[in-house]
C-alpha cells in the first residue's frame, strides 16, 4: 500500500462534493475540481467522526487559546 500526503486549502470557490455508495456503506468526499481533487473514502462511522473533528476545529476558532504558564 502506498502512502501519500496532500495539503488542500479550501477557499469559498473550492468545489466540495461527495458520491454515495450505499451498497458499500460509505461515501467518497471530493475536495477540489474534477480531475484536480483529493478524494477521502469514508465508511459511515467515520463520517460522524470527521464531522466531530470539524465541529471541534470550528469551536477552537471561537475559544481563546489557553496560554501555558512560563
Amino acid at each position: 500500500m502506498a502512502h501519500v500526503s496532500a495539503d488542500v486549502h479550501i477557499h469559498p470557490d473550492t468545489e466540495l462534493w461527495f458520491r454515495s455508495h450505499p451498497d458499500e456503506d460509505r461515501v467518497v468526499l471530493k475536495l477540489g475540481e474534477i480531475g484536480n481533487n483529493v478524494a477521502v473514502f469514508l465508511p459511515r462511522a467515520e463520517i460522524d467522526r470527521l464531522a466531530g473533528v470539524l465541529a471541534e476545529a470550528r469551536e477552537s476558532l471561537s475559544t481563546p487559546a489557553v496560554k501555558a504558564a512560563a
